[in-house]
């Protein structure tokens, strides 16, 4: 029985194993390793998940979901096809997905994984990503920290003494890890981060410009079109990450518009979001208690990290080198490969140290409705904090403790953990008996709560408490979950092509539209009738047509002689 590591990640997710020594990403059914966390529901009860699914948020945007990540933990409810689902559903087919996957790449079953999550992800987001692990048919005992994983692969490769600050900007998320690294010890001083800051926030940013300089009301776009305009946003945004100035043809309705941008613009009209970025970096530098002088280099990590404005912002602020990790959007999934291989005691990385730190402070409500903190946040893990609390009233018997995670002065602003009480107490004046309350806060994410007064000792365990979801819920989408199949992986790949094909003959007019119809039923004919020579042939002519109108070397309206142009491919 196999164990995996997966990145899951808001835009796209990947999965790594430990083979033969090695760390190797896994491919999907496309050959590629990067899989987009993107579910879509048929009318059928079959389910999408990948490629096939990003496609379909333009064809069926009502029955497709992205980004949920964003939501894990939370209490929002997706519906499509008369069911209901919680993010962490959703999540569950990417995982199942990848597990498909990995069990294919290794021929053998798979059990347990590894799972990253934001740095900054609370208690909730991460017992919802271990009941994701759960609904796919995998035992979740470790939850690693995305630029702790970023960490543990830099320090495996360069093994050198050094204070770093981890910057990993993905598609939803941002998370900064300030690092201190030497031989096999990976240590983490402080974290900081954003869950709602990332690369889908710049593709909003160049989408509600483009509206904005068209004169287009917002509220005057149907879903469809909306899906359009946010997807061209997104490859105009990856266009400019190699050259200077991009642009874009997109068609809504009947008119022909042109996206337009530089990264001077760019910089300009996400000014907001460039802001946000350095609150998380200097908050983990006050919290580490350094200057830029202390720290040796900025590793880049995550896909949206290779926006050159990205590096330009970070540069500009912090006074010290930046460097792209050579790796940016498979580096977190190559880290929780190693996290595993160092789970697994494997030979070549058993005696690495991955010290990782609570990012929230732990606590309790008194009083006066105050938190009172007993972990603080960085404290490194595992850890054991202790503070003894006395009563507040003559002869009080009972003390009831709420326990927090957070950092409000006011308790219930705090996310609320769980709950428990210390009863037959000795009867004294106000303030002259009291109880002992001990933290215990493990790798894990487990919080071992004892509290011990001078007649009594209770004992409470916070591990996969299900605050928006019961055992019975959690038992009933299992049985959901073992009920759907995804869709097979060996007719992904013209399944792919068909639903691309969909979705630019929407997007399109005119006589590129004709051609699309045109070549895909050609296509359609071959699978079903042709030999598999004839299928090649219409899937490359297919495919090569598809990739000149998505890359605007044809007008969306017209059809220039681009058949002549390419018959020898």
């Amino acid at each position: 029985m196999a164990v995996i590591g997966i990145d899951l990640g808001t835009t796209n997710s990947l999965c790594a194993v430990c083979r033969d020594g090695k760390i190797e990403l896994v491919p999907n059914p496309n050959g590629d390793y990067l899989t987009p966390s993107v579910v879509s529901f048929g009318d059928q009860g079959e389910v999408y998940v990948g490629k096939i699914a990003k496609e379909m948020q333009i064809t069926r945007p009502k029955q497709t979901f992205a980004e949920f990540k964003r939501d894990m933990g939370t209490d929002r409810i997706f519906r499509a096809c008369g069911q209901e689902y919680r993010a962490e559903e959703l999540s569950a087919f990417v995982l199942k997905k990848l597990k498909e996957d990995a069990e294919k790449f290794l021929g053998e079953p798979v059990t347990e994984a590894v799972i990253s999550v934001p740095a900054y992800f609370d208690d909730d987001r991460r017992y919802a990503t271990k009941n994701a692990g759960k609904l796919a048919g995998l035992y979740v005992e470790r939850i690693v920290n995305e630029p702790s994983a970023v960490a543990l692969r830099h320090q495996v490769r360069e093994k050198e003494m050094e204070t770093f600050i981890i910057f990993d900007f993905e598609g939803g998320t941002l998370d900064v890890s300030l690092v201190e690294a030497f031989d096999n010890m990976v240590e983490i001083r402080a974290v900081a981060g954003d869950n709602h800051l990332g690369g889908k926030d710049f593709n909003e940013v160049i989408a509600e410009d483009f509206l904005k300089n068209c004169g287009i009301d917002p509220s005057s776009l149907g879903e469809k079109e909306h899906g359009i305009v946010l997807r061209e946003a997104e490859l105009l945004k990856k266009q400019l990450s190699k050259e200077d100035t991009a642009e874009r043809t997109v068609l809504l309705g009947e008119k022909e518009y042109v996206m337009r941008l530089d990264n001077q613009k760019l910089i300009r009209i996400a000014a907001g979001l460039f802001q946000r970025m350095s609150v998380p970096l200097k908050r983990v530098m006050d919290d580490a208690g350094m200057q830029w002088e202390d720290i040796d280099r900025i590793i880049l990590a995550g896909g949206s990290s290779k926006m050159p404005v990205v590096r330009r912002y970070v540069e500009s602020i912090s006074e010290t080198e930046v460097v792209m990790d050579d790796r940016p959007d498979e580096c977190v999934a190559i880290g929780v490969g190693l996290t595993v291989a160092i789970k697994e005691r494997s030979v070549e990385w058993k005696d690495m140290i991955l010290a990782d730190i609570c990012p929230f402070s732990l606590g309790t409500e008194i009083y006066d409705g105050t938190f009172s903190t007993i972990i603080e946040r960085n404290d490194s893990l595992p850890c054991s904090r202790s503070r003894y609390y006395v009563t507040t009233a003559d002869n009080q018997t009972t003390m009831h403790f709420k326990i927090y995670q957070g950092e409000h002065l006011n308790a219930k602003e705090n996310l609320l953990l769980g709950e428990l009480d210390i009863t037959d107490l000795p009867e004294a004046p106000a303030r002259e008996t009291g109880v002992l309350v001990t933290f215990l806060y493990d790798i894990n994410g487990i919080l071992d709560i004892h509290i011990k007064s001078a007649t009594n000792e209770v004992r409470k365990v916070i591990l996969n408490k299900n605050i928006r979801m019961s055992g019975e819920e959690l038992d009933k989408c299992i049985e959901k979950m073992n009920q759907t199949a995804l869709y097979p992986a060996g007719r992904e790949r013209n399944r792919l092509l068909v639903e691309r094909a969909k979705r630019l003959f929407e997007e399109s007019s005119g006589v590129v539209r004709e051609n699309i119809r045109v070549l895909l039923k050609q296509f359609a004919e071959a699978v079903d009738y042709g030999a598999e020579r004839d299928i090649r042939e219409q899937y490359v002519r297919l495919s090569l047509y598809l990739e000149a109108v998505e890359q605007n070397r044809v007008s969306l309206k017209e059809d220039p002689s681009f058949w002549e142009e390419h018959e020898d491919e």
